[in-house]
């Protein structure tokens, strides 16, 4: 079965930290709101033997990741992984511009939580 950017993208998300997802949670995480076009993709990797549906109702539902729905989303890891790879071997100046970002985004990390914990010290809202 050949999957669309869009079932890829809900596979990798379902997949991601170990654990169950909502509809809102993956709706949420790829910005979208057309519900019943997920629910489209949903069924599809569930008809492909990628994901299961747990749980009822409309809050209780949650999606996983089958065995080989594990499989299929770390071999597309893998090939993401090593063609980033590549393309960031031939561009130093990008792999150079990259790790300076990433220093950033730690650094407002660090400063975001030192904020949190001081206005919580102060009794913040």
């Amino acid at each position: 079965m050949s999957l669309a950017s869009a079932e890829i993208i809900l596979l990798q998300l379902i997949g991601k930290g170990g654990r169950s997802k909502t509809i809102k949670e993956l709706a949420r995480n790829t910005n979208r709101t057309d519900i019943p076009n997920i629910q489209y993709s949903l069924r599809k990797l569930a008809s492909a033997g990628l994901t299961r549906k747990q749980g009822a109702g409309r809050s209780g539902v949650t999606y996983r990741l089958t065995e080989e729905g594990c499989k299929v989303a770390g071999r597309l890891q893998d090939t993401r992984e090593r063609l980033l790879l590549q393309s960031l071997a031939g561009r130093p100046d990008l792999a150079r511009r990259l790790h300076s970002a990433a220093e950033t985004l730690e650094h407002l990390t660090e400063l975001l939580g030192a904020a949190v914990r001081q206005a919580e010290a102060h009794g913040g809202p």
